[in-house]
């Protein structure tokens, strides 16, 4: 458990410098917290588990494990802009077997990933209770995966 949060620690560690090193200055202002949660579904879901969305991923990181130390006081305090800059450093700078979601095939148009890194920033490693109070408020858009129905 504690080699868990010390990795967690050293991941955020790690990639918080590079949060000023993307190119491009980017603010979760203009995010669609839903719509981001449909694209996590659609494009992260299948490889990283993250408990807001129903997602059980076993390829990549457990978001939830990966932000809920630097979420404590004694792991940090992260600041969601923090995580929001991650996760989208994250996709643009993406390392096999992460797709690369800022070119080639799969690239993403920006506003989308602005809206994948301030959905996960804003849920990731939060208490489920965090999460339903969100939802509550209409800022995750629930607390299910969205359903899909076949034509």
């Amino acid at each position: 458990m504690l080699g868990r949060r010390l990795l967690c620690i050293g991941l955020v560690g790690a990639v918080l410098p590079l949060a000023g090193c993307a190119g491009r200055a980017a603010d979760s202002a203009s995010a669609d917290l839903a719509n981001g949660k449909q694209l996590f579904v659609q494009t992260c879901g299948g490889c990283h588990t993250l408990a807001d969305a129903a997602t059980l991923g076993t390829v990549g990181p457990n978001l939830d494990h990966a932000f809920q130390a630097a979420r404590t006081k004694n792991g940090g305090d992260f600041e969601e802009s923090t995580f929001f800059q991650i996760t989208l450093d994250q996709m643009r700078l993406a390392a096999p077997p992460m797709p690369d979601y800022d070119s080639g095939p799969q690239k993403l148009p920006d506003q989308q990933l602005v809206d994948i890194a301030a959905y996960v920033a804003s849920v990731a490693g939060e208490p489920p209770a965090q999460q339903d109070e969100q939802a509550a408020g209409g800022t995750t858009g629930g607390t299910t995966a969205p359903t899909t129905t076949s034509p």
